[in-house]
């Protein structure tokens, strides 16, 4: 598909789209969330880094499953995965689960 300036923009299969809407649900979570700085911060720049590969034209895996562990220990050490609950553990685990044996160390942190 092109658009106004002849640029090819990229098709988003519907997993790839199922996994940025998880990433958005964590993202609306996070904002309503009473965080410290530095967890909203790193988790931004996280959710921000696995967006931009998951809508790469081959997703590296080893890549996301790094950037969504960071997401879920900074999550986990803050105290947002307690408090929010499965508002960040199902999108987390979603992703995990994609990612299949990358996902697992993500997995462990969920359970």
């Amino acid at each position: 598909m092109a658009n106004a300036a002849s640029q090819q923009t990229p098709t988003i299969d519907a997993i790839t789209g199922h996994l940025l809407a998880e990433l958005q649900r964590i993202r609306q979570v996070l904002d309503v969330l009473p965080l410290p700085e530095e967890t909203t911060t790193v988790a931004h720049r996280e959710l921000s880094a696995t967006e931009v590969d998951l809508l790469s034209a081959e997703p590296d895996r080893t890549r996301i499953a790094a950037s969504a562990k960071c997401l879920a220990l900074e999550l986990c050490r803050s105290g947002a995965l307690d408090h929010a609950g499965h508002a960040l553990t199902g999108p987390l685990g979603t992703l995990a689960d994609w990612l299949g044996d990358t996902g697992l160390p993500i997995r462990r942190l969920l359970s």
